[in-house]
């Protein structure tokens, strides 16, 4: 079933239900990247409800809320060097349509080359810039700077081998070959997932003490290199080495190695400003609980709501993957309304989706809250509202995650990265000061400017969608 093979007919943007041909296609592809973000989603669950059930209740509360500052630090760094990958998919799915199958191969050598060196510097930057990052960002407790800084350096510390292998990841999902990575993510979580337990708690028989939060940062980046090792493992079969021929040293060609770096600085940028705008929400939300006291509680509920909207986060951009590859391909082979058709009716099976789990956090936001913090209710209360506004957001934030790695997949990075800096420093971060710390709104004032912010996202990604001239980009 080839994502090209349909005819380049427009599609209607404002129809009400699905096309389940071009549907069946993205969801096809898409399926695996679900299920390889559904064993990652649960390594960060673990994360979050293994250092929650730690015997110190306050040492669990704090090390909820040091994650809710650390994960946004470490992404920041490794997600703008890890967009190493938007370039690669992008140039591999046209190449790949334009059955090219050396020049295919030539992308993905130019890009390990490309992330061997952002990794290394990725590393670096993240183990020396945390101390002063956490200090700056963290205001709910000393106990959530010590611990922030100790977990960002440790996550760090895998920046290069997490790079690589979006990279890898990046190639087999341009060519269509999405359940790749689902078998290096399935080992490489699950051990994550085992390891976590030995390391957060220890095994007294074993000999291996609690190393609390800091055990959960050295099970995901000791993980992270398993994963590399799975990815380097199946390239080398020969159904992918003799066709690409990716691994020769004449592949080396700083054209197309530039051609990636330009699409990695846009998206990774963007990547940072999403990052920044959540590590500053997180420092209003710190703001609240210094004023309460000094305890961590309103910022462990707004770890566990974001934890509990990463639910919503993983099949959206996980079919925004798959959409990104089909946009791309679909342009490759000179389909530009075919391209455009896959975007749209994504989107409107992903709105449907999130319109059922809107209703279940209306009416069952303390059932879901108390899955993360079961020792404490102060937490559960503080995330009831905040989490009932992430449900009204849901069905434009279909859009604007789908559409926005949509557009990445057409090339128009630049737009992504500009929409992002916009809404992030105009309105989502301005806002949230406003409503939170500066008219003390609480909690619930933050996280008010939070959905706002998603509403203009999916309205500027459907916005520009509508246009046409993505359509003709050139990679």
């Amino acid at each position: 079933m080839e994502l090209t093979d349909l005819p380049d007919e427009p599609t209607r943007i404002w129809r009400l239900f699905p096309d389940w041909v071009r549907v069946r296609r993205v969801m096809y592809m898409g399926l695996f990247v679900i299920l390889a973000m559904v064993t990652q989603y649960m390594v960060n669950a673990a994360d979050t409800m293994m250092v929650g059930r730690l015997a110190d209740p306050e040492l669990a509360t704090a090390s909820q809320a040091a994650l809710g500052l650390g994960m946004p630090l470490f992404w920041a760094v490794g997600g703008f060097f890890s967009a190493v990958s938007y370039g690669t998919q992008a140039i591999t799915a046209r190449r790949y349509a334009e059955r090219n199958d050396e020049a295919t191969g030539q992308v993905l050598f130019n890009s390990l080359t490309a992330a061997v060196i952002c990794g290394l510097l990725g590393s670096a930057i993240g183990w020396f810039s945390a101390p002063a990052a956490v200090d700056y960002f963290a205001e709910a407790s000393a106990a959530q700077q010590a611990l922030g800084t100790e977990y960002v350096q440790i996550r760090s510390i895998g920046i290069i081998g997490m790079v690589l292998t979006f990279s890898y990841k990046a190639f087999f999902d341009g060519i269509g070959r999405t359940y790749v990575h689902l078998v290096a993510a399935l080992a490489m979580n699950l051990f994550n997932i085992a390891l976590n337990y030995v390391l957060i708690f220890g095994v007294e028989s074993w000999g291996i003490e609690s190393m609390e939060l800091a055990g959960a940062a050295w099970a995901s980046t000791i993980s992270t290199f398993l994963g590399l090792g799975i990815m380097g493992l199946i390239s080398l079969r020969g159904s992918y080495r003799k066709r690409f021929r990716f691994y020769r040293v004449r592949n080396l060609d700083l054209r197309v190695t530039g051609r990636i770096i330009k699409l990695l600085l846009p998206s990774g940028s963007a990547t940072v400003i999403l990052m920044t705008g959540f590590l500053l929400f997180m420092k209003f939300v710190g703001q609240i609980d210094a004023e309460a006291g000094g305890g961590n509680t309103y910022s462990a509920a707004t770890k566990a709501v974001m934890d509990t909207a990463a639910f919503c986060f993983m099949p959206l951009l996980a079919l925004g993957t798959a959409t990104a590859t089909a946009v791309s391909q679909a342009l490759g082979a000179k389909k530009p309304n075919l391209a455009a058709s896959y975007g749209w009716e994504t989107v409107r099976l992903c709105a449907w989706g999130m319109l059922g789990v809107a209703i279940s956090f209306w009416i069952f936001p303390h059932e879901v809250l108390s899955f993360w913090s079961p020792n404490d209710a102060s937490v559960v209360e503080a995330g009831v509202t905040p989490l009932r506004l992430v449900g009204l957001s849901l069905p434009l934030m279909a859009a604007g995650l789908v559409l926005s790695q949509a557009l990445y997949g057409a090339g128009a990075n630049t737009y992504v990265m500009v929409a992002e800096g916009l809404l992030h420093f105009a309105l989502f971060v301005p806002l949230a000061w406003l409503l939170g710390p500066k008219l003390q709104y609480g909690i619930d004032g933050i996280w008010t400017a939070a959905v706002i912010y998603v509403v203009g996202l999916g309205l500027v990604m459907g916005g520009k969608f509508a246009t046409k001239g993505w359509r003709s980009i050139r990679l």
